[in-house]
């Protein structure tokens, strides 16, 4: 990753952290877009640092949060397919409006490679 004003460089690691619990998925994560902007995946209640719920459903984990009053329609899609988690913010509402998104970086159409972490 390279900043845009200094030219400095420096390698920094994007991931996703999924974790079953008894009816849900718990789901966390940091992804690194250009000149260092971030996104923070975790539970948008304000002062909580937690991961974020999601559901299972249709072979996809989903979070839908919604706020008519303001015209937010957040939808959150994490799927997996032939080793890759693609995770889905069609309208960009998610990045923009619940989670911490820099100017630079969004959810959409983010693609990580699956990677299996052993028990510590």
């Amino acid at each position: 990753m390279t900043s845009f004003s200094s030219e400095e460089s420096e390698t920094k690691s994007t991931y996703v952290k999924i974790s079953r619990a008894a009816d849900y998925y718990s789901v966390e994560g940091v992804i690194w877009g250009p000149n260092f902007h971030i996104c923070r995946i975790g539970s948008p209640i304000e002062g909580t640092d937690g991961p974020l719920q999601m559901d299972y459903v249709d072979n996809k984990l989903v979070y839908r949060h919604s706020e008519p009053e303001y015209d937010i329609n957040c939808e959150l899609d994490v799927s997996f397919k032939d080793n890759t988690l693609t995770i889905t913010d069609s309208n960009h509402h998610c990045s923009r409006y619940v989670f911490y998104c820099g100017a630079h970086i969004g959810l959409d159409k983010v693609e990580l490679p699956k990677v299996e972490q052993g028990c510590l």
